[in-house]
């Protein structure tokens, strides 16, 4: 295949690679070695996925025959839903179960903590060899913030650089009610359009919700880089391109909830809840996704937050039976978080470590192996449109295909992959063009280590548990309770936390 590459960030790529499986040199004398001795290599692969499809094996059977040709790999798939996966593999690793890859992320099977145990293989070295092509296509920024101590321990998804913050919208129901979101620039523009909804709707009898998905709307409007790892502990960094935090300047680190700005915020989202133009019960509401998106696509929910990935807006759309389209408040960030989303890490105990990075590098670097892995089997799971695009329906004969992960980020860069048609034909020059945007953190490449804080840091992600949903979801006063909500972290360790955080970092940047 044609890996399709760009220079992203100013920072060179590869050129665009030859037909075929991309291997360089050194792999093709592996290659020919192991097919000449015959010999196959098994692999074990722990993978996290939701929900599981029902024909991953015939999948997966597919994939063997490829990989045992191409690269004398054979993958023995160990795959669970996602909330199964965050119990059972942190018990299978400190119980020293064996495995070659797994899925780690910075948010199940956390990858900083399983670095900290020595869990994950040091591939820094390995990399250029057995992997180059994966290596020399993904940004150096990317390499970069996945890097502890200097040091490299997954290979990481590379898709969107960072997060961008914004509103989904239902743009038939604006249309229908002669809104113009081209004047939405900032949070406080989005008031007359929610008034809007909620005169007309009502008119109407309908009584749609205006937005939801309040939980991320203050970081998703208030963009700044999360210096622990976690946006929602208080020990952030202002980020000059977004002139926001002006009275933050020159600080290290600060408490996001003590500013104007965060006072600010939840006076406007009161104000909202006030006028009706949230759900009756907010808090519970953006807890129920999958309640969410049945509403906006029935139209009972005009819009809500998101942190938004190229081809979102339209892919919704060839669901939802309506049209959607995204107001974004914000460019992309891209900051030490960002890369650590998802990983395909190799295990310290693998005894193959070498054919793990050579499969990695199919992985990521191989059209069939990206197709079959995200789309399954051509003329089972899906029909080829054209050489860039494949239809999950074949030609909407199918519903419920067996197999298909859409996007499928988890397996690793989705830029080798036949995209489905529910995504724009040119959906890797849009990924390029929000990627030639991002915003790179101050920071990026700074990793917090939690250890001489973690009393506080436990407390205080309760003091926020208890206090943030209901100020930034409108349903308390917030002249009344940022007061106390700003106490509370006061008594359960915030100054500590912003030391320690102005400490490390200073030592990070002096290290540069």
């Amino acid at each position: 295949m044609k890996l399709r590459s760009r220079n992203v960030l100013g920072l060179c790529l590869v050129t665009a690679m030859a037909l075929g499986v991309l291997a360089g040199c050194n792999q093709k004398e592996a290659q020919t070695t192991k097919e000449q001795s015959g010999e196959v290599t098994k692999l074990v692969w722990y993978m996290s996925l939701n929900p599981v499809a029902p024909d991953t094996d015939k999948v997966i059977a597919k994939l063997n025959e490829y990989t045992r040709e191409k690269i004398g790999v054979e993958i023995d798939y160990k795959i669970m839903a996602n909330p199964d996966y965050k119990e059972k593999m942190p018990n299978l690793i400190n119980a020293g179960e064996y495995f070659d890859i797994c899925f780690t992320s910075n948010w199940t099977t956390d990858y900083l903590q399983f670095v900290g145990k020595d869990a994950f293989m040091d591939i820094t070295e390995l990399l250029p060899q057995y992997a180059k092509e994966t290596y020399d296509f993904i940004p150096q920024a990317v390499w970069n913030a996945v890097k502890v101590k200097g040091a490299i321990y997954g290979v990481p998804s590379y898709k969107e650089m960072g997060w961008q913050g914004g509103i989904i919208y239902n743009s038939d129901m604006a249309k229908a009610y002669g809104i113009d979101m081209s004047t939405v620039k900032t949070l406080k523009d989005y008031t007359a359009v929610l008034k809007t909804v909620y005169e007309k709707s009502r008119a109407e009898g309908k009584n749609v919700i205006g937005i939801s998905g309040l939980n991320t709307a203050w970081e998703n409007t208030n963009p700044y880089e999360s210096l622990t790892g976690n946006p929602e502990l208080p020990a952030v960094g202002v980020v000059p391109e977004f002139n926001n935090f002006i009275e933050e300047k020159g600080k290290i680190a600060f408490n996001q909830y003590a500013t104007k700005e965060y006072m600010e915020f939840c006076q406007l989202i009161r104000s909202w809840n006030q006028a009706g133009y949230l759900s009756g019960d907010p808090v519970n509401y953006d807890t129920d996704i999958a309640n969410r998106d049945n509403d906006f696509n029935k139209g009972s929910l005009f819009s809500y937050f998101i942190q938004y990935a190229p081809g979102a807006a339209e892919s919704m759309a060839a669901t939802s039976g309506h049209g959607v389209e995204f107001v974004p408040l914000m460019n992309p960030l891209f900051e030490t978080r960002s890369a650590m989303g998802g990983l395909l890490a190799v295990s310290s105990a693998s005894e193959h470590p070498e054919k793990a990075l050579e499969f990695l590098n199919l992985l990521n670097t191989d059209e069939y192996v990206g197709t079959l892995i995200r789309h399954g089997i051509e003329g089972v799971h899906h029909s080829v449109v054209n050489s860039r695009q494949i239809d999950k329906t074949m030609g909407g004969t199918l519903k419920d295909n067996g197999y298909d992960y859409t996007y499928g980020w988890q397996f690793g860069t989705p830029f080798n992959q036949k995209w489905d048609i529910s995504y724009p034909e040119n959906i890797e020059e849009l990924f390029f063009e929000y990627n030639d945007s991002a915003v790179i953190a101050p920071n990026s490449g700074f990793t917090f280590d939690t250890v001489p804080v973690e009393t506080q840091v436990a407390a205080l992600v309760n003091t926020i548990a208890k206090f943030a949903p209901s100020l930034e979801s409108g349903s308390v006063d917030p002249t009344v309770y940022i007061p106390q909500f700003l106490d509370a972290l006061k008594a359960n360790g915030v100054d500590t936390l912003l030391a320690e955080v102005e400490s490390q970092v200073t030592a990070f940047n002096a290290s540069k």
